[in-house]
């Protein structure tokens, strides 16, 4: 590569980072969320440094998300929890 463009560059890189959030929301859709971090850093298949950051950024990512507003008890990410109707409302 012999011309040097920053706004590929962080394209490849954020294409990297979605990789890597697809790959940590597999594992939790798994139910192997519990993994250790060495297990998840032998998954990452990069070799430039900066490129296995971003891709274990979206993983980390991707766990954090896990406990998220969308998580919450009753609904899912596609249907939030509906509030129940009181007692003697109509």
């Amino acid at each position: 590569m012999s011309e040097y463009r920053p706004e590929a560059n962080a394209f490849a890189l954020s294409r990297i980072y979605a990789q890597g959030w697809n790959a940590g929301k597999k594992l939790l859709a798994s139910g192997k969320g519990d993994v250790s971090a060495p297990d998840v850093a032998a998954r990452n298949p990069h070799s430039s440094p900066e490129e296995r950051s971003r891709w274990m950024k979206g993983v980390t990512d991707a766990f954090a998300s896990r406990t998220g507003p969308l998580t919450t008890s009753g609904g899912n990410p596609w249907h939030p929890a509906r509030s129940k109707a009181k007692a003697g409302a109509s």
